[in-house]
């Protein structure tokens, strides 16, 4: 297929741009929809005659649905989203990228999604529909699923549908940090669960709690078995943070923040901040899996993107047990040129 695909690139250059575009529209539409012609003309950056007659076009393949509230993406066109990211990373020569940072760091795959969700929201989306095909081809009737808190993986659970797995279970991976209740691992833990027909325990319990009020915890009967089924997981899907960014979100001081800082740290996954070795120099206060389960799962799948998560994303990397990362073009990109 590559040496093919090679072929049709150089003998009609413009399909590699026009499927890019067709692929952006539909993007753009199950982002926004029901979105109007002109903002989606502004958010693809093509004029509204170009948009009028591509919307013309997939509206004929019954991709999209034009009504008076604007465009939306069929069930059809959904699918057509997922079907093609593998032939669309082929031809950017995504899978190439994918391969060498399987290589470099030890990884069983790597996939690479076009684009950089620092700037560009909808890449985000592209990482999460990725990281959904690989977990629904992992999921076994009694899977534990562990997931992490976070924008990505939020995203994550809204590609899930029309499943049936009655007898897996979901969990949050740790405690949650205070944020936005909708990208709290409880509340993505829940939704997965709901959206592939399955079950799931919840943790109520808050990072950086006093060791004191967390031993207090601890004791319950109830909380102690949700962490039982935590350690039980055979899947993790996670994400990578920034270390100023998450020392923010957990609620850290200015002075801890610098002098976390100075120990080097440049990363935070799973409580643990590392160094850009991949070394842990500081541990957060809190309960649920740690880098020394990872070892034991069937699957730990890394899930981040964005430029600016690069530093972060390679140190995590050197650091931990990851078997499949999913990430995108922009950090892909940043990671390999720092190893030249």
């Amino acid at each position: 297929m590559p040496n093919e695909l090679q072929l049709l690139k150089r003998i009609t250059p413009e399909v590699t741009f026009i499927l890019k575009r067709r692929y952006d529209m539909l993007n753009t539409i199950q982002s926004f929809q029901p979105i109007g012609r002109r903002l989606l003309a502004l958010k693809i950056a093509v004029s509204e005659r170009i948009t009028r007659r591509e919307l013309s076009l997939l509206q004929k393949e019954g991709f999209v649905l034009i009504g008076a509230e604007g465009v939306s993406l069929t069930l059809e066109g959904a699918e057509f989203l997922n079907d093609i990211q593998p032939l669309l990373r082929e031809i950017l020569g995504l899978n190439r990228l994918g391969e060498e940072l399987a290589r470099r760091y030890g990884l069983s795959k790597a996939l690479v999604v076009p684009g950089d969700s620092g700037e560009d929201e909808k890449v985000l989306r592209d990482i999460a529909r990725a990281a959904a095909l690989v977990l629904k081809e992992r999921i076994k009737g009694n899977s534990v699923i562990a997931v992490m808190g976070g924008s990505t993986l939020a995203a994550l659970t809204e590609m899930f549908t029309g499943m049936s797995f009655p007898e897996v279970t979901v969990v949050p991976a740790r405690g949650g940090l205070g944020e936005r209740v909708e990208i709290q691992a409880n509340t993505i833990a829940a939704k997965l669960a709901t959206n592939i027909g399955g079950r799931y325990r919840l943790l109520h319990i808050p990072e950086n709690l006093d060791p004191i009020a967390l031993k207090a915890l601890l004791a319950d009967r109830r909380i102690q078995e949700v962490i039982n089924t935590i350690k039980k997981a055979d899947i993790l899907v996670y994400s990578v943070g920034r270390a100023d960014v998450m020392a923010r979100r957990r609620g850290l001081s200015f002075e801890d923040m610098e002098k976390l800082l100075e120990k080097g740290a440049v990363a935070e996954t799973l409580g643990n901040y590392l160094s850009d070795r991949g070394e842990v120099v500081e541990r957060a206060p809190g309960i649920g899996l740690e880098f020394n389960d990872m070892s034991r799962l069937a699957l730990t799948l890394m899930v981040a993107g964005g430029r600016h998560k690069a530093e972060a994303l390679a140190a995590a990397l050197k650091g931990n047990n990851a078997r499949i990362l999913v990430t995108d073009e922009g950090a892909a990109r940043e990671i390999l040129a720092d190893l030249i």
